[in-house]
């Protein structure tokens, strides 16, 4: 199967194109207004661009180290000595 996505201004064009369809026998036709919502979808992207963009503070994790030490302390590790 194969898809076929067109961007059509005019609704006259978007008739006879579906009468084409229709008429080849084409099947799963759908009509969507997706400019519409693409440059508010755009909008809250850079939103979420920004923020990335802006990184974190690391400084306040602490040491990962000691903490590794604490959490795995009470793990025993079965190691065979050569």
């Amino acid at each position: 199967m194969k898809r076929l996505t067109f961007e059509i201004d005019n609704q006259k064009d978007l008739s006879l194109l579906l009468a084409l369809a229709e008429r080849l026998g084409l099947k799963k036709t759908f009509i969507t207004d997706e400019t519409e919502d693409k440059p508010k979808k755009n909008k809250e992207l850079a939103k979420y661009f920004k923020i990335i963009d802006k990184g974190a503070d690391v400084s306040s994790y602490g040491d990962a180290s000691e903490w590794q030490r604490k959490v795995r302390k009470d793990r025993k590790f079965n190691f065979t000595e050569k």
